[in-house]
């Protein structure tokens, strides 16, 4: 009996790439929640995490570690850096619950949830180079320019820093009494061990448009009209930027910093701009709303001629820039439509980068 070679390599190929479509590997976060009636007391361990990324670009990070929160308390934690992508961390954090019902066992932690957030640590040399080169140029113009220095510092756009590191995503977990299934030491009661995927961190808001990969932004417009349509007001403001994992990675690979930008023009004439200060790579950055602000006063009969273009782009080291993404609001935006039907209104939207 022959065996023909050329048709095993062909079946054993397919199976294999069937099975890699099948099983797509994503990352998770593994835990285990305590709760004691009497003293209040919630413990969370944080077992590990498994898959997580093993590069960011062409950088592998130094570590990786959790930080875990209990909403709606501020208190937090965060474990370890451990080096590996399947860091096992075995650490537990104690949290005293407030407000919690005592009548009803059902309803005993009702809207209380527990968050675990992934961090990856880059290397900080890149980032310690970056600042010691800005500290020196500012330090060789320091005599020249300190009014100047000091007036863009109390106007700085916003609080986005350079940082090494990087959000992965979250793992949100609403507490159940009912979820408490393990009776534990000095009367504690427990869950047993539970892994959840790790999702990218995003706002709940609908997004305009679901075909852009290259990442979203958190919009919010009004119109206000003027009594004599001469000052009439677009006042744009942006909360948050959101990308996926391999969008970070593809901005990691331009070794550089990201910076959002926001102009409006009419008929191709500026008429005011915006421009955030430099930040890392991300999944998920809060920007604070009153900081991120771009106003645009226009006559009530120009109003259709008005554009604002919002872009996300990369300056490298040498000053190179890149556009990795644009925002186009105008006469033929949904968000656009809305705000005029409802002067003095704002209206919020996660709209995507094209």
């Amino acid at each position: 009996m022959s065996i023909n070679i050329k048709k095993l390599k062909n079946l054993i190929t397919t199976k294999s790439t069937n099975i890699g479509n099948d099983e797509e590997i994503q990352p998770q976060i593994g835990f285990k929640i305590a709760y004691n009636d009497e003293t209040k007391q919630l413990k969370v361990r944080v077992i590990g995490a498994r898959h997580l990324p093993p590069l960011y670009g062409n950088s592998r990070p130094e570590g990786y570690l959790i930080k875990v929160r209990v909403f709606p308390a501020r208190e937090k934690f965060e474990t370890s850096l451990i080096g590996n992508s399947w860091p096992s961390y075995n650490e537990e954090f104690c949290f005293t619950m407030q407000n919690v019902s005592t009548t009803n066992y059902e309803n005993l932690f009702t809207g209380k949830f527990v968050v675990l957030t992934a961090y990856a640590i880059l290397s900080n040399q890149e980032s310690s180079a970056k600042a010691k080169s800005k500290k020196t140029f500012k330090n060789f113009f320091s005599s020249i320019t300190d009014n100047d220095a000091n007036k863009r510092e109390r106007k700085s756009s916003n609080r986005m820093s350079l940082t090494n590191r990087r959000t992965i995503g979250a793992v949100t977990y609403n507490l159940e009494y009912k979820f408490f299934t393990l009776e534990l030491k000095n009367n504690f009661v427990g869950t047993p061990d539970i892994w959840r995927q790790i999702k990218d961190i995003s706002s709940g808001l609908e997004v305009e448009s679901r075909e852009s990969k290259k990442g979203e932004i958190e919009v919010t417009l009004v119109y206000s009209n003027s009594e004599d349509g001469n000052n009439d007001l677009f006042e744009i403001s942006l909360s948050r930027l959101r990308c996926s994992m391999s969008t970070m990675t593809d901005h990691e690979k331009l070794k550089g910093s990201l910076y959002i930008k926001m102009t409006s023009t009419r008929q191709d004439v500026l008429i005011s701009k915006w421009k955030s200060d430099p930040f890392e790579p991300t999944i998920s950055l809060k920007i604070e709303p009153q900081t991120a602000v771009l106003q645009t006063f226009v006559k009530n009969n120009d109003i259709c001629d008005v554009k604002i273009h919002i872009k996300l782009k990369c300056k490298n080291v040498v000053g190179k820039k890149t556009l990795l993404g644009e925002i186009v609001i105008d006469r033929n935006s949904k968000i656009w439509a809305q705000v005029i039907k409802v002067p003095c209104t704002p209206i919020t939207r996660m709209i995507s980068l094209e």
